[in-house]
């Protein structure tokens, strides 16, 4: 979700399978330096694939892809 697993951060990867409204900045933070996230992103029917990469500076490079098609993630849910 939302939050990520901060116990076991930093990820090398992280795939996110449900469409969020926005790119969760908990999950950046939990991404190692050099480590990638694939997330649908947006609202609605259709969301726009991101790749994102945590560059060793800290700094975050997006690229968005074509559109897709997933089921809307929830806050606030443990189950």
């Amino acid at each position: 979700g939302y939050d990520g697993l901060p116990t076991y951060a930093p990820f090398d990867k992280v795939i996110v399978t449900a469409a969020a409204p926005f790119i969760p900045q908990k999950l950046v933070e939990q991404l190692k330096d050099g480590g990638r996230m694939v997330i649908p992103v947006g609202e609605g029917a259709v969301q726009k694939m991101q790749r994102l990469t945590k560059n060793n500076d800290g700094t975050v490079t997006e690229e968005t892809f074509e559109d897709f098609s997933f089921v809307p993630m929830l806050e606030g849910r443990n189950n």
